[in-house]
């Protein structure tokens, strides 16, 4: 049986040249097949991926709901960090009774228990705040190898010898507050580690840049330095006990 011959003719405007190409009815009738089934194969894997474009543009969607919560979280979560703020300069300011506390039911634990309220040390301030000197913190002068207690919860960060701090230690107290404690004879906490407000975490010395036996102490919120004697305003300074002492003489 003789197959039949198929032209297809093709013509250029441009140049007006032709050309064609022949082929024979199997031929078209096998480019026919060729071109139905991947036209069905390619019908197929569309429908099968409407599945899964379904479950990728859902999961989309939970995901965006996930992070709107989150950042509903985290707006929640600074709100309790000002309350817990709120709370502890209002006892302090109306000088409330422990058994008069405010309900701290609904406060974080953290919120209320990581804000600097112990005191690192029971000296005599030598230096003072002084933002315009780069004075982040103040001194307070003591006996060498007294205690320096940790002034809130918190992690340590740092706890290492640098030429210009000596021993020091830096306290992450996760809501935004970090202490520091320079020129420690001995540092006792170690990176990482966990501790709880008015625990021993260094003795007092004198190493690095220091001029004699003194605790270097900072208090930084979100970034940036903060009096300590906000904090603790009954400490005596230097100063005053000088004059005391001349005034008795």
């Amino acid at each position: 049986m003789k197959h039949k011959d198929y032209k297809l003719l093709f013509m250029s405007v441009l140049n007006k040249k032709t050309w064609q190409i022949e082929f024979t009815r199997s031929t078209l009738i096998t480019g026919s097949i060729i071109v139905g089934l991947c036209f069905i194969i390619s019908l197929s894997l569309l429908v099968l991926s409407i599945p899964i474009v379904r479950e990728y543009l859902e999961i989309n969607a939970i995901n965006r709901k996930i992070n709107t919560q989150k950042e509903a979280i985290d707006d929640l979560s600074d709100s309790l960090n000002e309350i817990g703020l709120m709370k502890s300069y209002i006892e302090n300011i109306i000088g409330l009774e422990s058994e008069d506390k405010l309900n701290s039911s609904n406060i974080r634990f953290m919120v209320t228990g990581n804000l600097p309220s112990i005191k690192p040390n029971n000296g005599i301030i030598s230096k003072e705040f002084d933002l315009e000197s780069n004075h982040f913190g103040i001194d307070i002068v003591n006996e060498e190898d007294s205690p320096i207690l940790s002034t809130a919860n918190g992690i340590v960060i740092y706890s290492d010898f640098s030429v210009n701090y000596g021993n020091s230690i830096i306290i992450d107290h996760e809501n935004g507050y970090y202490s520091h404690y320079y020129h420690n004879e001995e540092n006792f906490v170690k990176r990482n580690e966990h501790i709880e407000k008015n625990t021993i975490i260094a003795h007092l010395g004198n190493t690095g840049m220091s001029s004699g036996p003194h605790l270097h102490f900072e208090i930084w919120k979100d970034g940036k330095p903060i009096n300590p004697l906000s904090f603790f305003p009954d400490y005596s300074k230097k100063s005053d006990k000088l004059e005391t002492e001349s005034n008795e003489q």
